[in-house]
């Protein structure tokens, strides 16, 4: 049954059966049982009607349930028994099956929701229609109101639905070329492509469709073979115009001082909404008789894992243009007919994030472009946002109150147009004050060092020693600006062992000031991990999938019902409610797991306790046994009480996370019997940082090199005490202060020998990334 056909009658439909089924339900009387030894067909009628009913609820159970290893229904003792006082009382399987159909509802919601919210759809006009658009006062800190506002409005399509270039979020296919021909070019297409098959892969196969069949260096020369670790480096894809950049010179007319011309009058300058094919060509045709163009665009990312434009602002010296990017997605590519050309100058502020959006969303590339924000470095100046810009060189108070809008929003208000639009329609005339006063400032400083300390000019050409020619500081904005266009979009990895890079649980770490247990951290990295694949396969943002504090929260009391997590999450962001009894059950495996990990290694703590209790004391002048023999040499050596295979294992469990953030697999040539316990240790552990089993007094005074560990320590007197129990909660956190340049950093205080009951904190500020 199609339901998108007539969905109303199908409903109705299908309502109707169930009310019937239930009132027949209803009417059957309290002494069926008696009924059914009286006749025989009435008995058999309900036997069958019975088992037909189980086998659905079992069809629906086998789908809906989120453990494979629950079994089936077999009775109604399995859903409910029968108390003596003739009541029903739910049985052990009733939780599981009420998860299994809660869960089976919310994800036919979701489902509905996204096929009634696609554009083609016929019946998104009647279900799933944006709301008209909200503005939201956004409060600052005392309760006080700013004057920044959030426009926002609900159940806004997620246009990315409907794109036909499919998103794709995985670690483990390539970004890709969306440019199957090169424009203004002074090399090929292939020119610089890895010098090595890719037949079979998701970049041959892209290559193929650009009609490149050679995928050998031109320039280059012949390639050498290579070995796997070069082959999966062959994803990253240079720059298809990275040798334009660097080789087209700039425009003449750069560097010749002229007039500034003024902006037109912003209510006299002609405006247009471009959404249609024809109004893109009819813009890109007048932007090719330009000689500069200014660009601008309008980003969002809450509702998708990598992001994507909404809108793109143009200006040339007469007319504006805001281009719907969401509806001509696919059309944009030709932007390159002018965002190529060396011969009109492209102006942007701040392009950093805009380049890597036009060629992932577009492939958009940017060939001689001036960045204002390098400009106002060059001039020195106090601030270099584009509102202080447009303070300073036009007048003009740049209204910021919708720089949080949500621009998948359509049709456009007004008032976020009018937003979009100034961020382009000055800035042709802020390009000619800054370019015109480089080149005044270029004049002044010919002959001048401006790059020795206490020089006049220090700082404000920042990589210059002496100005050689009145040209060379416009030169180092260019210089700038053509590095920022040389940006490429590479996919995020994602490194679910060690937390590193910016999306990792290690700068989560680095936020949270509060202790985590071994077993705490476990569901942490369970919890970040399956956040960041569900917000790739899902393309969502992961603060929507889940917010950092709520992921603290669920790794500090780590739930192991679905009821107790949603209730720990509120308000419950809507994929954490559709998946609660997948991530309850995953909070369950990873403290499973790390609680059988930490009975591991208090067996090996134990036997190495074992190993270091039978030591002798050490006189602390001497350097001898005090229970020595008169005809016994005195001890000369550390290594007489502490062993160097007892040293290497204590090193190696005191060392800095450094050395515990490496490998796990990684052995050094000579392995101790100790060493290869410490390893163990290690390797057991559900944290890639370990608590040791001794704590070595004046540790902070020896020289340990992991894995290497000199024998001898500088204090003589060196000893071990016993070991801190192992199930104590180990301290992850990161407890330092704010540095302050006046005062001397703090030294961390000294462990005490005789309390064995507390544990030194680990700090992640000690972690080296390497």
């Amino acid at each position: 049954m199609d339901c998108s056909t007539d969905f109303e009658s199908n409903v109705k439909s299908a309502f109707g059966a169930l009310m019937a089924a239930t009132k027949a339900a209803a009417r059957l009387p309290n002494d069926i049982s008696f009924h059914r030894t009286l006749d025989e067909d009435i008995d058999a009628r309900l036997d069958r009607t019975g088992q037909r009913t189980l086998a659905l609820a079992n069809t629906l159970w086998t789908k809906a349930r989120s453990d494979p290893s629950l079994s089936e229904i077999e009775s109604t003792d399995d859903i409910a028994l029968r108390t003596s006082s003739g009541q029903w009382e739910a049985a052990p399987g009733f939780r599981a099956v009420v998860e299994a159909v809660d869960t089976l509802l919310e994800k036919i919601d979701v489902g509905l929701d996204e096929v009634l919210r696609r554009p083609a759809h016929r019946l998104r006009a009647a279900v799933g229609t944006q709301s008209a658009p909200m503005v939201t006062s956004v409060a600052a800190a005392g309760g006080r109101t700013t004057d920044l506002k959030l426009v926002h409005a609900s159940s806004v399509p997620r246009p990315q639905v409907a794109f036909k270039d499919v998103v794709d979020n995985s670690v483990s296919t390539p970004f890709v070329w969306k440019i199957r021909e090169k424009l203004n070019a002074l090399v090929p297409l292939d020119y610089g492509l890895p010098g090595a098959t890719v037949a079979g892969t998701a970049l041959g196969a892209h290559l193929a469709s650009l009609g490149i069949g050679s995928h050998t260096p031109r320039g280059s020369g012949a390639s050498s073979p290579r070995n796997d670790a070069e082959e999966s480096a062959l994803f990253d894809l240079p720059h298809p115009y990275a040798y334009e950049i660097k080789h087209q010179p700039p425009p003449a007319q750069l560097f010749v001082e002229q007039a500034p011309q003024e902006p037109n009058d912003w209510d006299e300058t002609p405006f247009a909404f471009v959404d249609t094919p024809a109004q893109l060509a009819e813009m890109i045709e007048h932007l090719e008789g330009a000689a500069e163009v200014a660009i601008d665009l309008e980003h969002h990312n809450y509702r998708s894992y990598h992001g994507f434009t909404c809108l793109v602002q143009i200006s040339s010296r007469t007319r504006d243009f805001v281009v719907d990017a969401l509806a001509l997605r696919s059309e944009l590519h030709q932007l390159n007919r002018i965002t190529t050309d060396p011969r009109v100058v492209k102006v942007l502020h701040g392009a950093e994030s805009d380049i890597v959006w036009l060629q992932r969303d577009f492939g958009v590339y940017v060939v001689g472009m001036f960045d204002t924000y390098h400009a106002s470095h060059v001039l020195n100046m106090g601030h270099h946002s584009l509102a202080h810009l447009l303070k300073e060189y036009c007048a003009f108070d740049a209204d910021k109150k919708y720089q949080l809008a949500d621009w998948r929003i359509r049709p456009v208000p007004a008032e976020m147009l009018h937003y979009a639009r100034a961020d382009t329609h000055f800035l042709l005339y802020i390009y000619d004050r800054m370019r015109n006063e480089i080149l005044q400032r270029g004049r002044e400083l010919v002959g001048q060092d401006v790059g020795t300390p206490g020089a006049a000019h220090f700082g404000r050409l920042a990589g210059m020693d002496v100005v050689a020619a009145a040209t060379q500081p416009l030169e180092l904005a260019l210089q700038r600006s053509a590095t920022t266009a040389m940006n490429r979009f590479v996919k995020e990895s994602y490194d679910a062992d060690h937390g590193l890079g910016s999306g990792g649980w290690a700068a989560l770490l680095r936020k949270w000031r509060h202790p985590f247990s071994p077993v705490q951290m476990a569901v942490l990295r369970a919890l970040h991990q399956w956040r960041d694949t569900c917000a790739r396969e899902e393309d969502e943002s992961t603060r929507y999938v889940l917010p950092n504090h709520m992921l603290y929260a669920l790794a500090d009391r780590m739930p192991t019902e679905p009821a107790a997590l949603l209730a720990a999450c509120q308000p419950t962001p809507p994929l954490l409610r559709l998946y609660a009894s997948d991530v309850a059950r995953l909070v369950v495996q990873a403290k499973t797991r790390a609680e059988e990990r930490m009975a591991e290694f208090r067996g090996v703590i134990e036997d190495v306790h074992n190993e270091v209790r039978p030591m002798r004391s050490v006189h602390t002048r001497f350097n001898e046994p005090m229970d020595a023999a008169d005809d016994e040499e005195p001890a000369t050596d550390v290594a007489d009480v502490l062993t160097p295979e007892l040293m290497s294992a204590a090193a190696v469990l005191m060392s800095p996370g450094a050395a515990l953030f490496g490998r796990l697999d990684a052995r050094p040539q000579q392995e101790s019997e100790a060493m290869r316990r410490a390893r163990e240790i290690r390797s057991n552990l559900v944290l890639t940082v370990v608590m040791p089993s001794a704590v070595l007094t004046g540790a902070e005074d020896m020289e340990i090199d992991v894995p290497v560990v000199p024998v001898a320590a500088k204090r003589p007197h060196a000893a071990v005490t016993a070991a801190a129990p192992a199930n104590q909660p180990v301290v992850l956190s990161e407890t330092y202060a704010k540095y302050q340049p006046e005062q001397a950093p703090k030294q961390p205080k000294r462990q005490k020998t005789s309390d064995l009951d507390n544990l030194p904190t680990i700090s992640l500020g000690d972690i080296s990334s390497s």
